[in-house]
């Protein structure tokens, strides 16, 4: 228990810091990173499994960032580096983190549904207040989110974010 609420406990330092300052101090990673891998190491899951699996989440992610580039260098018509003004390394760090710790199935569904939310959300609040703030605080977005995914796994039994049964489910 002492586990889990540490990593509740360094998720919402990630929100409010970067909804105070739209950027993240980078010490938040490594030990939500090392919170993580005890979690996995505690549950016994730590595998071969485990380790496909991180590498699965971090090829995808390094696709979905590779794609980001491609895409906006072909729009402006030269190489952008999507880190200098796109995309913050915080918001990056926080997607490497979560890769260590939920399914393949569980991080693609957390990654889409979080950028779903986080989008409906900035522009409900963008809307509502009037404000054209260019900035969005990805990181402390989906750092709401997944306090929320993570206590429902965690204290309501939801679902386990580290296996994928609960979504196959769906599928099939």
């Amino acid at each position: 228990m002492l586990l889990e609420l540490s990593v509740l406990g360094v998720l919402l330092g990630i929100v409010v810091q970067d909804f105070l300052c739209r950027s993240v101090y980078l010490f938040f990673f490594p030990v939500l990173l090392v919170l993580f891998l005890l979690l996995k190491g505690f549950g016994h899951l730590l595998s071969n499994e485990t380790f496909k699996t991180v590498l699965i989440n971090l090829g995808f992610l390094v696709f979905q960032l590779a794609l980001l580039t491609a895409y906006f260098s072909v729009k402006r018509r030269l190489f952008v580096n999507i880190t200098s003004e796109l995309l913050g390394w915080g918001d990056i760090s926080l997607l490497v983190c979560i890769a260590f710790y939920l399914s393949v199935l569980n991080f693609l569904f957390f990654y889409l549904s979080s950028l779903l939310l986080v989008l409906i959300g900035w522009g409900l609040y963008t809307a509502l207040n009037g404000k054209k703030d260019k900035h969005i605080p990805l990181a402390g977005l989906q750092g709401v989110v997944l306090i929320i995914y993570l206590a429902g796994d965690w204290f309501f039994k939801v679902a386990d974010l580290t296996n994928d049964a609960w979504l196959l489910h769906f599928i099939t």
